[in-house]
């Protein structure tokens, strides 16, 4: 079914072209105004950056930073000398004794380990062939309460 060329239906056509150019613009405009907003903000915050790193860079050159000449130069052939200048670190503190383990070489009785609760059960063939880990159990809590 086809639309006949009425002078209505060329209005609507019209209608219909000019509303969709006119999106289109406006959301062109949108997009355009976002990316400038975007630039805009950028070019502010690498300012900012810039006279933060002007700043620090005015305290550091503040800083006396002496050369420490070498007693004997060190010249190695074909290696250009080098001038390096030394800044001394603080110190930094050392990690608590409590802090740090080292592997046991054998087994130490705690003080609260006064109480054999229960043998641990081994399998059978476990048990022949390594008595001492029973015995030595039991010889620890030998005579205290089970």
């Amino acid at each position: 079914m086809t639309i006949p060329n009425t002078p209505i239906s060329k209005c609507i056509t019209y209608w219909k072209r000019k509303v969709k150019s006119e999106y289109m613009q406006l959301r062109q405009l949108k997009l355009v105004q976002a990316n400038m907003g975007a630039k805009i903000f950028y070019v502010a915050n690498f300012a900012k950056v810039q006279e933060k790193a002007h700043i620090l860079s005015d305290e550091y050159k503040k800083l006396y930073v002496q050369p420490v000449q070498l007693m004997k130069p060190s010249i190695f052939p074909g290696f250009a000398s080098q001038c390096m200048l030394i800044r001394s670190l603080n110190t930094v503190a050392l990690v608590p004794i409590m802090y740090s383990w080292s592997p046991l070489q054998q087994n130490f009785i705690v003080e609260d380990e006064t109480v054999l609760c229960n043998i641990p059960y081994m399998r059978d063939e476990v048990k022949e062939d390594d008595e001492t880990f029973i015995e030595e159990l039991i010889n620890t809590y030998d005579g205290k309460p089970w």
